[in-house]
């Protein structure tokens, strides 16, 4: 049956990729979007646009929609307790994208075994407890009469974005070294971004009330992912720097709670309750020979790109 959808985060990277595949289902989707640009390139893809910021969500009439699907961000509470007031009692849907960063271990580069299923207890790291905290909320919200759900995305990958991965790519290109933080034996969870818009369509369709789901198709070491970027871009191996110098290069919370943490994920759930099947490529596929290849080698072009004088080597 189709339904008329809201989604934040329209003109985004995962954002597009979701309402794109609700479209091609046959529902009608309504995009919350910042700016009048933003607005146009949505209705040029069928997405009729809502301008306003999460700070406006209380402001904006969801009683139309038959459910909310929430990809602009994580971390802004306040946005989130407005959907569920504006939803409570309704039981109509709302699925919240949080991330697998909610298991973040600070680890400083360092393996673990520690793999996440969803039922696990576990306290989460100060720097992500705001981030759990709101989960926690949107699934209690399933005793409100909301039929609340949570997806969990690994690190998502594909047409040469995302959100983790141009960091690194933008750093390679300027210094001319693709590095990863001291041993790099740390490992996260990956996906690929139409495998998740397609996880996004089963859970409207199939999820029950109070439903969480970690997804991930795959998982590497940040050391693999850094030798891939070296050889997309034709640099060799990647290199291996001390935990600090990683810190003052790529920003100290993207190192510590992400490119030298690990967050390895269970994915059963999602593909047992709702047949998920991920078909897309590997996200080292995808970087030395896929989409990554692509879109950033011809960058190291010197008449493209010119790397600062500076630069370290």
């Amino acid at each position: 049956m189709s339904q008329h959808l809201f989604i934040t985060g329209a003109s985004g990277y995962l954002g597009q990729a979701v309402a794109q595949r609700l479209l091609r289902a046959g529902h009608r989707v309504s995009g919350l979007v910042r700016s009048d640009g933003a607005a146009r390139s949505v209705k040029a893809q069928g997405v009729t646009p809502v301008i306003g910021g999460l700070d406006d969500v209380a402001q904006i009439d969801l009683s139309t929609y038959d459910g909310v699907i929430d990809t602009a961000t994580a971390d802004h509470a306040p946005s989130t307790q407005a959907f569920l007031e504006a939803l409570d009692g309704t039981g109509r849907t709302f699925i919240r994208t949080s991330g697998t960063g909610v298991y973040t271990d600070l680890a400083g580069g360092r393996a673990s075994d520690v793999v996440y299923r969803e039922d696990d207890i576990f306290a989460p790291a100060e720097v992500v407890a705001a981030r759990y905290g709101s989960d926690e909320r949107v699934l209690a919200s399933a005793q409100d009469a909301i039929r609340s759900i949570v997806i969990r995305p690994a690190m998502v990958y594909g047409d040469g974005a995302s959100e983790q991965l141009p960091l690194l790519l933008r750093h390679a290109l300027g210094s001319g070294r693709s590095i990863f933080a001291e041993s790099g034996d740390n490992r996260w969870g990956n996906v690929y971004l139409y495998d998740l818009a397609e996880l996004y369509l089963l859970a409207l369709e199939k999820a029950q009330p109070g439903s969480v789901y970690n997804v991930a198709s795959g998982e590497c070491e940040m050391r693999e992912i850094a030798d891939g970027i070296a050889a997309a871009l034709g640099q060799g191996r990647g290199v291996g720097v001390p935990l600090d110098t990683a810190r003052e290069t790529l920003g100290a919370r993207w190192v510590d709670v992400a490119l030298a943490s690990n967050s390895r994920v269970d994915s059963t759930r999602a593909r047992e309750e709702l047949g998920w099947k991920p078909v897309g490529p590997s996200l080292l596929e995808d970087l030395v020979h896929g989409s990554y290849k692509r879109v950033w080698a011809s960058k190291g072009d010197p008449h493209d790109h010119v790397a600062p004088a500076n630069a370290e080597r």
